[in-house]
């Protein structure tokens, strides 16, 4: 009665160690963990010293975790910072784009020409400051 007992024993680990195989090898899959997703990537162009048009698109959609470029299309050197200090996009020669940055939600502005203003994340573009000088 012991073999007996024992038979069934190991025929019952060998059979439970085999659910879920599909095709005798014995082998299961481990699944795995989706990559996390990778932030996706806005590019803002740089369009000329013209106040709130100055960019496009402005106001920007950038969801949190937004990566940002600026591209500057335009003939004169900008250098585009976040008016809250959490960001420096940096000098920014004709035809030259910035590194990619998240910038998440607020204003922006032109340091070299203060007209130039934007925003991440607003229902409308900001105004540019009275007497800044560009012609706005």
């Amino acid at each position: 009665m012991r073999t007996q007992s024992i038979f069934i024993i190991v025929l019952a680990a060998v059979t439970t160690s085999q659910c879920g195989s599909s095709g005798g090898g014995g082998t299961t899959q481990t699944p795995t963990a989706p990559s996390p997703a990778t932030p996706s990537a806005v590019t803002v162009s740089i369009v000329g010293t013209l106040g709130n048009a100055s960019y496009v698109p402005n106001p920007v959609a950038a969801p949190n975790g937004t990566q940002v470029i600026f591209r500057n299309g335009d003939t004169v050197t900008h250098h585009i910072v976040m008016d809250n200090g959490t960001a420096d996009f940096g000098n920014l020669s004709p035809g030259a784009s910035s590194p990619a940055r998240a910038a998440g939600s607020g204003s922006f502005h032109c340091s070299i020409h203060p007209s130039m203003v934007g925003s991440f994340n607003a229902a409308t573009a900001p105004e540019p400051p009275p007497g800044s000088g560009d012609g706005y």
